[in-house]
């Protein structure tokens, strides 16, 4: 039966193009009834369907169509595992056509009763290979009892392959597979045979395509040596270090890899520098802190050691700030150490705010983590009034702090699932040049998931607490305020704290929580709806959560999402435009 299909199927095509052009087909109708991803997969390649609505279709045709298509069916489910399909077929008179049925099912699924995994060639003489062959077993995804399919078939050897190929044996290959199936006990027996090839190891560094920039540059960001066993991820490692600073336009790495000559593969990086210097001019609104606008400049080659120098300008109605910042290349354990001086002009809710910093920190990268250590002094002066009198302080500390983020999403531009957290914590001691003794943490999630096809949810929230005697003599910066975009929507920005006198100052104390759901409307436009709530206060026996709620609008840009927010305070009974851009964290 199935050769005679094989063989029927061309005859019919030329039958079909030696019918009269004038000849009019006859009309039918198709409908599968089936597991959805099994119906979507007959819909999209049985011939029977490709053929409707064709003038060269007779009556005879359609029935030869018909017979044949049961065993089309089972051709194309055998991959799925439906090795023994019921097919029940009808062909019956529709008004002037015809409605043809097929309704398909498995009775059993096929399952793997058996699974023979070997391994030759010279990763046998390795010493963690028992570790290594424990580990090829532990993560092959098809074990016995479970559920056979082609497609998970060809995915478990690639894995287990993949899984030889990235540790010191990159030529490795699939010597012999073989998926025995008895369609009658719906049994799967597995076998797999590798072959591991020789054991390479890493050469001599070859660097091409440095002019300005000095050896030494790439050397430390290099975690590997020579006579080390080959690895991919240590590879991948360099090349994402190599791309992720501001010395290079383009990093390609490659490493010849011949079975013959395993020993010492030397590795040849072929680097395209960027310019070594770069300046950034730029004019912007946001409706926190008004009409913006920023300068920059940088220097990526400071005593020719590949120092990357940067200054900057902002100016907002708000605040302004100047910076400085030398930051050394990377280290061979990803470390990037900077040292930095920051003056900041702040004035909102009624609190000026002249603030000198200087400080140095150390920062690293791995993968979703970044992590941060950091000492720095900080004079600040506030200036507020209260009636008719002026009130002014000076507050000064030394703060060693440590922060911690962790990005899992699954777009870093447009999440639809995953989390965004951190974590700050820092403090100071009156008995080092500061002013206060206080401990400060504090802390923020974001998390996304999807809603259907079209939406998804966004939480938030946010806690910190300084732990202090007395606030007075902590700097401002350290405490706590709240309200305006990505906060607490529907009040100014920073305009929820502690009131004193006309000034909103900052609290002890602060928790903001928000849910907001978005909703697909066209290619790349949103809309949302949200609800927030929070505060900031002098303690928890204080604080009181202000309310807030609206709609809003987001556009997907290629840097992230743009949202505009129309929201209402409830405590204020005001209206209030928020703008922002980036991921709601």
């Amino acid at each position: 039966m199935r050769c005679f299909s094989i063989l029927l199927n061309p005859c019919l095509i030329t039958l079909f193009l030696a019918v009269p052009a004038a000849a009019a087909g006859v009309p039918y109708r198709v409908e599968i009834d089936a597991a959805s991803s099994v119906e979507k997969l007959l819909e999209k390649n049985l011939g029977i369907i490709r053929w409707r609505g064709n003038d060269y279709i007779d009556r005879e045709q359609l029935e030869r169509l018909y017979k044949s298509t049961p065993q089309e069916i089972e051709n194309l489910l055998a991959p799925l595992g439906y090795f023994k399909p019921r097919i029940v077929s009808s062909m019956t008179p529709d008004g002037g056509g015809w409605l043809i049925r097929f309704e398909v099912w498995r009775e059993d699924e096929t399952v793997v009763h058996d699974v023979n995994l070997q391994i030759e060639g010279a990763i046998r003489d390795e010493p963690d290979f028992r570790s290594r062959w424990a580990e090829l077993i532990q993560v092959w995804p098809l074990p016995i009892g479970g559920d056979f399919t082609q497609s998970d078939w060809d995915s478990a050897k690639r894995r287990g392959l993949q899984a030889l190929i990235i540790d010191r044996f990159p030529t490795a290959k699939i010597k012999d597979s073989k998926a025995e199936i008895d369609p009658e006990r719906s049994a799967a027996e597995l076998s797999v045979v590798y072959d591991s090839g020789p054991r390479f190891s890493f050469g001599e560094l070859e660097i091409n395509g440095l002019k300005r920039y000095p050896r030494k540059l790439v050397e430390r960001m290099v975690t590997f040596h020579p006579g080390e066993g080959y690895s991919q991820q240590k590879l991948l490692d360099l090349q994402t270090s190599l791309q992720n600073t501001p010395y290079f336009n383009s990093v390609f790495i490659d490493t010849p890899l011949d079975a013959n000559q395993p020993i010492g593969v030397p590795v040849r990086v072929d680097l395209v520098e960027a310019p070594t210097r770069k300046t950034d001019v730029g004019l912007g609104f946001d409706t926190d802190k008004g009409p913006r606008g920023s300068a920059g400049y940088r220097y990526t080659n400071l005593r020719q050691l590949g120092w990357i120098g940067t200054t900057g300008l902002d100016l907002q109605k708000a605040e302004q700030t100047f910076n400085l910042k030398v930051e050394l290349p990377p280290d061979r354990k990803h470390y990037r150490y900077s040292s930095m001086y920051k003056f900041e002009h702040k004035d909102v809710s009624g609190l000026d705010t002249l603030t000198h910093t200087i400080g140095v920190q150390r920062a690293r990268k791995l993968g979703e983590i970044d992590v941060t250590q950091g000492l720095q002094y900080t004079r600040e002066r506030t200036r507020h009034t209260v009636g008719d009198v002026e009130k002014s302080d000076l507050n000064r500390a030394f703060i060693p702090s440590q922060g911690w983020t962790r990005r899992h999403l699954d777009n870093p531009n447009d999440p639809r699932n995953g989390t965004i957290m951190s974590w700050h914590l820092s403090g100071a001691t009156r008995a080092f040049l500061s002013d206060a003794d206080f401990v400060r943490a504090y802390g923020r999630i974001a998390w996304y998931f999807p809603a259907g096809d079209s939406g998804v949810f966004l939480l938030r929230g946010e806690a910190g607490q300084v732990i202090a005697d007395d606030e007075q003599n902590v700097p401002t910066k350290l405490l706590f305020r709240t309200g305006g975009a990505n906060t607490v929507r529907g009040y100014k920005f920073e305009s929820l704290g502690v009131k004193d006198g006309n000034a909103v100052l900052g609290g002890r104390v602060l928790a903001t929580g928000s849910v907001e759901y978005q909703h697909k409307i066209i290619d790349r436009w949103r809309a949302a709806i949200f609800m927030d709530a929070g505060g900031a206060a002098k303690d928890w026996t204080d604080f009181k959560a202000y309310r807030g709620y609206g709609v809003g609008a987001r556009w997907i840009s290629p840097v992230g999402p743009f949202a505009l927010d129309l929201a209402k305070g409830v405590e204020t009974n005001r209206m209030q435009i928020h703008f922002s851009l980036g991921v709601g964290f």
